[in-house]
């Protein structure tokens, strides 16, 4: 694993799902190794990309506006959520916005649904590129998303995923990037979930297709061992 041919994959690395959140999917000790893998890419200068919830407000339908910055504060979005999940990440509230010590290196610009794929023409490496696929959705469903997505893979081998929700966004993540042939990498250790059993039935499934689930110091260590 390399750092120039790494990228770091984030899901809902949001207040809301973080410990005090609305659906505080990641404990203390997770969040704690997500926020060591986002100095870790810091310092190593690896890219990273993610996808985020961003909910709309009770009430708001599908034909609400779909633009959002990278907090989606005042928006209202209709995205894909999990069912039987309390309501977290609605748009304009503080629970979308990063959780603690999850700030991208460079700064986070928010794809949402609705926009045209032609848009994707600004993709460039000045950003950290996130889907705002919410937490039951592959993040590359929509044709913008997957435009999005193949941007922020181009060049990549190496995936770690991260954050919130092993069932649900780590696994429709886990599912796109394996799609694009990229080694896959879950550190178990910086991931929560709602429901250990069905997390473990996921887990299960991802090693008999190879993705390797691993641990926070273990991809410190394959990532600096060049060092």
């Amino acid at each position: 694993m390399h750092a120039g041919s790494t990228l770091f994959f984030d899901v809902a690395a949001q207040r809301d799902c973080w410990p005090g959140g609305a659906w505080p999917l990641v404990g203390a000790e997770e969040a704690a190794n997500v926020a060591r893998l986002f100095a870790l890419a810091a310092r190593l200068g690896i890219r990273q990309g993610g996808a985020v919830c961003l909910h709309a407000h009770p009430g708001v339908g599908a034909d609400a506006p779909t633009s959002a910055g990278a907090s989606g504060r005042g928006e209202a979005i209709a995205v894909d959520a999990t069912p039987d999940a309390p309501p977290h990440c609605l748009a304009g509230t503080e629970g979308t916005q990063r959780a603690p010590a999850c700030d991208p290196s460079k700064p986070l610009r928010c794809w949402t649904r609705g926009r045209d794929p032609a848009a994707a023409v600004d993709l460039d490496r000045a950003h950290a590129d996130y889907v705002a696929s919410g937490c039951a959705a592959t993040p590359d469903a929509p044709p913008l998303f997957a435009r999005v997505l193949d941007h922020v893979t181009a060049g990549i081998r190496d995936a770690v995923v991260l954050g919130a929700g092993i069932e649900h966004g780590l696994d429709r993540a886990v599912d796109a990037l394996l799609r694009r042939r990229i080694r896959t990498h879950v550190a178990l250790d910086a991931t929560g979930s709602a429901t250990p059993e069905h997390a473990q039935q996921v887990i299960a499934g991802w090693k008999r297709r190879f993705v390797d689930v691993t641990t926070t110091a273990m991809i410190e260590r394959l990532l600096t061992r060049a060092d």
